[in-house]
């Protein structure tokens, strides 16, 4: 009988060494506080990175759009601008779209959308 009072007076020394005390009073709603305000930043970013997708598809079918309408035979675009200037301001569209889009691609696989 002696032997289980120890055995018992042991294991609620260990179990009261278990507890612990907060270091202070409202560490547990500062926390969910900071959980809420990591799952709100997150919320935005997911809908950022929404927006983007759709004002990237808008800009570039409304691009496709202008550029079709402009290069048709009945409008005239003034033809005051030389054909060089005209190209390399194309290329440089081209390469900010395609660069906009890998970076648009690579943000939207990190956050897993």
């Amino acid at each position: 009988m002696e032997k289980n009072n120890n055995h018992d007076k042991y294991f609620r020394e260990l179990l009261s060494d278990g507890n612990r005390e907060m270091p202070f009073n409202d560490f547990e709603d500062e926390l969910m506080a900071e959980i809420r305000s990591e799952q709100e930043k997150r919320n935005s970013l997911l809908r950022n990175i929404r927006l983007s997708w759709l004002f990237f598809i808008l800009g570039l079918v409304s691009g496709i759009a202008l550029v079709l309408v402009s290069s048709s035979p009945g409008i005239s675009t003034g033809g005051n601008l030389p054909g060089t200037f005209v190209y390399t301001a194309i290329i440089f569209i081209c390469l900010f779209i395609l660069l906009f889009a890998e970076k648009l691609i690579s943000i939207s696989r990190q956050q897993g959308y």
